[in-house]
């Protein structure tokens, strides 16, 4: 899936659309973009070289740590095994949302070696969501091969040189080590299952829908705008709420948008990331023109899962703001009534901008400019 943003913006879901004309450049995604093409030809013979090794050292080092695991095996352990696994399985996936909001959020393709072996992938799928499901074993698990080797490789060496005692100690942890590896390594691929939607074996569907691999309906989430939430890639869960509140906050420092919102922190000491000041300018021609507008914006312990609490300190005229005391009624603005992880405080500022520029609140009378609710 694609997707658009709305003037207000909001993000519509869209199927990816192909060229109609002679002009491939103008297309906004997909595989005729022109900034998908450039990513798809920086896909080097070199880097099919890397590919091509990583993936035959890591599954050779799988297979050979595999039958010492089963040489090794006690009873004794299957507890700690099965913990093992989960947690290797979780660590994985936590692990893969930590990269990829890493990989959309910092860098370029223009760094040395890294921008183009490693966030190009990334950068291009955006633009060409499925660009992946034409990708084939080697360039979809390459680089995820590549990660496990030195781990992998340390614990064969291990199986050679420790005695069976020593062994016998360290077995859960090696458990969780390979079901780490194993998940790391199968990552991308799990991904580009969570992309294809004919034709995918029985088995796989059946994982998604129990939630052991990345659900389709789940990941597509991600790639609805503004692509902030939903970035772990292996099980599907989500990247915590501080994560995301510091993406906003670095989006805010940064001044992302054309000035006419802007939000922060209102101490720069609150590491809960919790209370948060907005400033709405004016929109022109409107009785608000030429006025700055402060909120306080509180993001509780469920964001983004449940809306900020938004309340204007500036006195303000608009319909679905109270004017005793400034507070803003979730069910008056759409995105708070109709809140989704995916939205975010700017979005939040936005609508609410908009609404003062509707026929029914751009004419009305306004208390004297600077008062502000005691309350």
């Amino acid at each position: 899936m694609a997707s658009m943003v709305t003037e207000n913006g909001f993000g519509v879901a869209a199927e990816t659309v192909q060229p109609q004309g002679p002009d491939p450049g103008a297309v906004r995604w997909g595989p005729q973009h022109a900034g998908a093409r450039e990513l798809a030809s920086l896909y080097s013979p070199g880097k099919r070289c890397q590919e091509w090794i990583s993936v035959i050292l890591c599954f050779s080092l799988m297979a050979f740590n595999l039958i010492h695991l089963l040489a090794n095996f006690h009873l004794g352990h299957v507890w700690y095994i099965q913990l093992g696994i989960v947690a290797g399985i979780l660590t994985a996936d936590f692990a893969s949302g930590l990269v990829h909001w890493g990989a959309d959020t910092w860098g370029s393709v223009d760094l040395p070696i890294f921008g183009k072996a490693f966030i190009r992938p990334f950068r291009e799928h955006h633009i060409d969501p499925t660009a992946i499901t034409r990708h084939d074993f080697i360039e979809t698990n390459g680089d995820n091969c590549m990660l496990t080797i030195v781990p992998l490789a340390n614990m064969a060496f291990n199986f050679l040189t420790l005695s069976p005692a020593e062994l016998y100690h360290i077995y859960p942890w090696y458990c969780y080590m390979y079901a780490l590896a194993i998940f790391v390594t199968l990552t991308n691929q799990i991904h580009k299952w969570s992309h294809t939607y004919f034709g995918l074996p029985r088995w796989v569907v059946f994982l998604q829908d129990c939630h052991i691999i990345l659900p389709r309906k789940h990941h597509r989430v991600h790639h609805v705008a503004p692509h902030e939430t939903y970035f772990c890639i292996t099980t599907g869960v989500k990247v915590p709420r501080n994560f995301r509140l510091l993406e906003e906050l670095e989006e805010g420092q940064k001044g992302v948008g054309d000035g006419t919102v802007s939000w922060g922190l209102e101490d720069d000491e609150d590491m809960t990331l919790t209370r948060w000041r907005g400033v709405i300018l004016g929109p022109p021609r409107t009785s608000y023109e030429n006025r700055m507008y402060n909120l306080k914006v509180e993001c509780g312990p469920g964001y983004p899962d449940s809306p900020p609490f938004v309340r204007f300190v500036t006195k303000i005229n608009l319909n679905g703001v109270h004017t005793s005391n400034g507070v803003v009624d979730m069910h008056a603005v759409t995105p708070l009534a109709k809140w989704q992880n995916s939205y975010s405080i700017r979005m939040v500022l936005l609508e609410l901008r908009r609404l003062m520029m509707c026929k029914e609140n751009m004419k009305l009378p306004q208390p004297p400019e600077g008062q502000i609710y005691t309350n």
